[in-house]
């Protein structure tokens, strides 16, 4: 059973992240106990909202697929490591709403290129998961 450093990274990072998308639920789920007028409407809301599902679901990605890379990636290092970086920056995709949602309105250019990062990571996967000894 061999493993490697590569996507250790990507099992560091997105628990962190997901911490902070947890804590986002809760200022979400708070601010609609407090019945604000408006407020589920607001644009503001809207990024929020879509920053904590997604940010969710790509912080569990990137901690499974971490750990896939780290148990398997050893055959195939290069696109392994290509893999992990492009699925930590796949977490922009939610990044950028969050960070929009917080008034950096020009965060939310980063959401394509997560987005884009993320299909990206997990095009690579399939590869090195195919070429790996799963024995």
């Amino acid at each position: 059973m061999s493993m490697t450093a590569i996507g250790k990274k990507n099992m560091v990072v997105a628990p962190l992240y997901f911490i902070l998308t947890l804590g986002l639920g809760m200022f979400l789920m708070q601010k609609g106990q407090a019945g604000v007028s408006g407020w589920a409407e607001s644009t503001t809301h809207k990024l929020l909202a879509g920053a904590h599902v997604h940010g969710s679901l790509e912080a569990l990605v990137n901690v499974v697929f971490g750990y896939l890379l780290c148990r398997f990636g050893k055959n195939s290092e290069l696109l392994a490591r290509i893999a992990s970086w492009l699925l930590l920056v796949g977490m922009l995709h939610s990044g950028g709403a969050y960070l929009a949602g917080l008034g950096i309105t020009g965060a939310k250019l980063l959401a394509p290129l997560g987005a884009v990062s993320l299909i990206g990571g997990i095009v690579c996967m399939v590869p090195v998961l195919a070429k790996a000894d799963l024995g």
